[in-house]
């Protein structure tokens, strides 16, 4: 299907799509699971600007662009540019330098002309712009207020093409279950496109005013797309919320990931004032804590750990082929001592090549045993098989644990821990 897009380089399109390939190994690896919802929004001609939560650094644009087929280029913090090695790298992978009030040093002129004039150029050749409207990352679970970037550039774009160049807001929300760490869950949902159109009138009268509405309203738009906590107080209210749902929801009913995902989000919605609920989860939560418990032990009936009888072999041989590969990126983030928005950026990039240098040595050692090239490769989808089988054994053996101590407890102390009573149906 043929689509508008920026005309860039065969070479720069060769690259981008190499690092496109390295971004979905490297995603699909690092998280155990990835949501997709509102995938046809992610499908769409001429000019564009994605815009986004931004909890997780530089995780956000891979898993927000990752489903958009067209080349996207980044707006990026100007101290990213400052070496000049990072300056020649990131300005030749699609990045435009922006310079933030945190970016300039006192006395220094804060001037972002040519990065807006650069935007602009793009999107009149049917460009996609990323944008983490937050400008700075946090690892929360609620929408900051937004940087007026992205709405200054689309009613920007779209003016000086007398409101007919087409420019669309994309909003996306990102719900990471833990930021930091290897193997866990990350929700990206995609919105219907945002017009700039509807705030013309007002920007031809007062730009700063409108500016500000269009800002509020992409704010409110990606909140809408993501578990969204609105204060960070109530941050560890929503990540208690996710473990019932995800227990309570994926495992007891059968539903989907995605379906579980959706009801918990119109639960917040519906409960995000309702005091009394979280001072009871946070009781319940309390409660399991000082017991030593966990809510998947209370809430699990049974674990079919007899399959871990037939699978050890396979367990034994996954986990001593993969626990380098897996240790060394994560030694490497507590070597760094780095702001831990960072460690799953480290984690995945350092995987990219602990990862292949382990499977070139498991082809190694195949091709030694055998003498066979193709048993060598045959091993390859082998190894990571391997590796699929230790995950599964070491969460069935820690949930059977979990759930013998909470029958202990539970046989000396009956009665003391009691889950919320609601429901999330």
């Amino acid at each position: 299907m043929s689509y508008k897009n920026a005309p860039i380089s065969p070479l720069m399109r060769l690259i981008y799509v190499f690092f496109r390939c390295l971004t979905w190994a490297g995603l699909n690896i690092f998280y155990k699971k990835r949501v997709i919802l509102g995938r046809s929004y992610a499908r769409f001609d001429g000019p564009a600007i994605v815009v986004c939560n931004h909890p997780c650094t530089l995780m956000d644009p891979l898993n927000a662009g990752l489903q958009i087929r067209q080349e996207m280029f980044f707006l990026a913090n100007y101290g990213l540019f400052k070496h000049p090695v990072s300056n020649w790298f990131f300005s030749r992978l699609f990045c435009i330098p922006v310079k933030r009030k945190e970016d300039v040093a006192e006395g220094e002129a804060r001037d972002n002309e040519a990065a807006f004039e650069a935007s602009f150029q793009h999107l009149e050749r049917n460009g996609v712009l990323f944008i983490a409207a937050e400008g700075v990352s946090w690892m929360n679970r609620y929408v900051r207020p937004f940087k007026t970037g992205a709405a200054r550039i689309a009613l920007g774009a779209e003016r000086r093409q007398n409101w007919q160049s087409g420019v669309k807001i994309i909003p996306v929300g990102l719900s990471y279950e833990a930021p930091r760490l290897f193997r866990k869950r990350v929700v990206v949902e995609y919105g219907p496109p945002i017009d700039p159109k509807p705030w013309a009138e007002a920007y031809l009268k007062h730009s700063e005013q409108a500016v500000d509405d269009l800002t509020e309203h992409l704010r409110k738009r990606v909140e809408e797309l993501m578990l969204d906590s609105r204060q960070e107080s109530r941050d560890t209210w929503v990540d208690q919320m996710e473990i019932i749902a995800r227990q309570d929801l994926e495992k007891k009913q059968g539903i989907t990931a995605q379906q579980a995902y959706l009801r918990l989000k119109a639960f917040l919605h519906k409960n995000a004032d309702n005091e009394s609920l979280v001072q009871q989860t946070a009781t319940y939560f309390e409660a399991l804590k000082k017991a030593g418990l966990t809510h998947q032990g209370v809430s699990t009936p049974s674990v079919p750990v007899w399959q871990l009888l037939f699978l050890w072999p396979f367990f034994l041989l996954g986990y001593i082929f993969w626990f380098l590969p897996c240790y060394l990126p994560y030694l490497l983030c507590q070597k760094m001592n780095i702001y831990p928005g960072y460690d799953s950026n480290i984690k995945m990039l350092a995987g990219l090549f602990t990862f292949p240098l382990a499977l070139w040595g498991g082809w190694e050692l195949v091709f030694a045993l055998s003498g066979q090239h193709w048993m060598a490769w045959l091993s390859l989808p082998v190894w990571f098989g391997l590796g699929y089988i230790a995950e599964y054994c070491m969460d069935v053996w820690g949930l059977w644990r979990e759930v013998r101590k909470a029958r202990a407890y539970r046989r000396k102390h009956p009665g003391q821990i009691m889950a919320p009573a609601f429901t999330l149906d």
